[in-house]
């Protein structure tokens, strides 16, 4: 029986009663295309992540630029664990990193998790306030509220993975990298976590989303049907792609998480529904991995001033990388003068 790294979220199946009598099988090919995927989505996202934190760090003085690098350090951190899973599934699960990164994987998965999606959610509190204040300055729109946001949605993160340090460890009969904790409290908690890190994020992107789409109707709609010029709202079409990414990436494992742990906890499910969740996580896990990479292509396609802070960038990574390999060489690459853009998204509005 295979294990993967969703299965963080859940208890170990094929140790229960109840499905026993199942036989969960997995996908066709499961052993080759998961790790394919995995190893796809590594590369983009470790070289799309890295290239947003370069080009965001160099703008630290703007507001929103704050939530983009949690967030692009978010998601790097979770794609560093993606080559552990990929090893383990395509040796049938085995586990051979040893149980300290069997819980660190686990850990950096689950505070990336929470970080994630608490971070789409201030980021569209923070849009809601933009669109419904204007140009007015809002108290709480300023770079150290920002930057105080973002530590106490790590320091949730992390006490919501502190769990995932006490409980993962190495099956000794499959050689898998699961959790052991597989009682009632812990199944509990783990309804809880989906409660914190999906559900309560994903109402107050809605509630934000659906408010700003009818105030913008209301007062907009009839200018940007005469011609008004879009370009001003460019940096909400970017929140609402990054956000509505994440959401659609999250959704299907979410729900079919959900519905296998209320199976866990009493709720009636007949064998058949068992068979179906369980071969359906494996696809909704790699939606939901693919997530990882997908920022640092929205900005890259939406924003002009993204691309050409980029563009200015790779020159100087590839130099830097250079300069730090050579060992004959004794000066530095010649800098690259930037040259000041302005990013539709990255705005300080």
């Amino acid at each position: 029986m295979t294990t993967e790294p969703w299965e963080d979220y859940y208890d170990n199946y094929y140790a229960d009663n109840e499905t026993e009598s199942c036989d969960l099988k997995e996908l066709h090919h499961a052993h080759w295309i998961l790790p394919t995927l995995y190893s796809v989505f590594f590369v983009v996202g470790l070289i799309g992540n890295v290239m947003v934190i370069i080009v965001v760090s160099r703008r630290t003085s703007r507001r929103a630029d704050v939530f983009i690098l949690n967030l692009a350090v978010s998601d790097l951190a979770f794609v560093l664990t993606l080559p552990f899973w990929a090893s383990s599934q395509a040796q049938g699960g085995n586990w051979p990193f040893g149980t300290f990164l069997c819980q660190a994987s686990g850990f950096t998965i689950a505070v990336t998790r929470c970080a994630s999606s608490h971070l789409m959610a201030i980021m569209s509190v923070d849009r809601y306030v933009a669109v419904i204040r204007g140009t007015k300055v809002h108290p709480l729109r300023t770079r150290r509220c920002s930057i105080g946001a973002c530590c106490v949605i790590w320091t949730v993160s992390v006490l919501v993975g502190c769990p995932s340090l006490l409980t993962r460890e190495i099956n000794a009969k499959t050689s898998a990298c699961v959790d052991s904790a597989n009682t009632s409290l812990s199944l509990g908690f783990r309804i809880g976590v989906v409660f914190l890190t999906f559900v309560f994020p994903f109402a107050v992107v809605v509630f934000c989303y659906c408010r700003m789409a009818k105030y913008l109707w209301n007062h907009f709609g009839r200018q940007v049907n005469k011609g008004r010029p879009r370009s001003r709202h460019s940096w909400l079409r970017i929140v609402t792609c990054v956000v509505g990414t994440y959401c659609f990436s999250w959704l299907p494992f979410n729900t079919l998480n959900t519905l296998w742990l209320m199976g866990k906890l009493g709720a009636d499910l007949p064998c058949s529904a068992w068979v179906a969740i369980h071969q359906a996580l494996s696809p909704a896990a790699a939606l939901a991995f693919a997530n990882s990479c997908t920022n640092p292509l929205i900005y890259a396609l939406l924003d002009v001033g993204f691309r050409r802070r980029a563009q200015l960038a790779l020159p100087r990574l590839y130099l830097t990388c250079r300069s730090l390999l050579s060992t004959t060489s004794s000066t530095m690459p010649t800098t690259i003068t930037s040259v000041e853009s302005t990013s539709t998204y990255t705005g300080n509005r």
